[in-house]
């Protein structure tokens, strides 16, 4: 398939979920600092806070998805959609766009992906008081069996520090299956150090039409440790959050978080 298709600006970025993480959100920021730029963040999310025909569980059809992006963003030199979408989920997109439509999937360091996935569940998802469909949903899916079979500690449903601890212990075992897609992986982390690599990704998803200046490249870099209108204070260094984990965590992690889960991480340079 010709590159001169009408969807081949189009592009996606996969993750295991945004939750409120600066540097995720900085890289959507980034992408729409460039004027040709137009990037959506983390639809999935948003959308069932006010739209009623989709569920948290659920994604348009990535096929009329990607029309519909393409037809939004026609004056644009590229248009995505970011982290709306699993690496594992998008066999439909390329059967039907092939390597037209370009994908890159971004890992995080597991303590860090955890540390946000577990805030954000706490603090309601940033729903408005009263909205609790999110985290029910949360709640239903957690494998509740798995966790009481292997004699982790009790919990009740109020207490959401320690389901969604053992969920998203849990849920980081899904590295398998996106490092399955025959995608680009990269970590975040090597896109917030270095520019090369993010002008790099920027090249790959844009067919390389897209050009950042310097300056332009300057002033993003400027705010990777700026949080945004809505971010809490940013930690130092998000990866040595398990130092100060309880022993509860770090029973639970030795239980949930698979070996072979792990080998994968630390193809990406992640140490435990």
């Amino acid at each position: 398939m010709k590159n001169d298709s009408p969807e081949s600006h189009v592009f996606y970025v996969t993750s295991r979920g945004y939750a409120a993480d600066h540097w995720y959100a900085w890289f959507v920021k980034a992408l729409n600092a460039h004027p040709e730029l137009l990037a959506y963040l983390a639809n999935e999310g948003s959308r069932p806070k006010y739209f009623t025909e989709k569920t948290r569980a659920e994604r348009p059809d990535i096929v009329q998805y990607t029309r519909f992006m393409a037809d939004v963003g026609m004056t644009y030199t590229g248009i995505g959609d970011c982290y709306s979408y699993r690496a594992n989920k998008l066999d439909q997109l390329f059967r039907e766009f092939g390597d037209t439509v370009r994908v890159v999937n971004l890992v995080r360091h597991p303590y860090a992906w955890l540390r946000f996935y577990v805030r954000w569940r706490m603090h309601n998802m940033r729903m408005s008081n009263g909205q609790g469909a999110p985290i029910e949903h949360e709640w239903r899916i957690s494998n509740h069996e798995l966790f009481k079979k292997l004699g982790l500690r009790d919990y009740t449903k109020s207490d959401i520090e320690i389901w969604a601890t053992y969920q998203g212990m849990h849920h980081l075992n899904n590295i398998l299956d996106d490092y399955s897609a025959n995608i680009k992986h990269i970590p975040l982390e090597q896109l917030v150090k270095s520019r090369e690599t993010f002008l790099e990704v920027v090249n790959y998803l844009t067919h390389r039409r897209i050009t950042y200046s310097n300056n332009l490249l300057d002033t993003i870099y400027s705010w990777v440790w700026t949080p945004f209108r809505g971010e809490g204070r940013l930690a130092v260094n998000p990866d040595s959050e398990a130092l100060d984990w309880p022993n509860w965590k770090i029973e639970a992690f030795e239980l949930l978080h698979s070996e072979k889960a792990r080998k994968c991480y630390e193809q990406f340079g992640y140490r435990y």
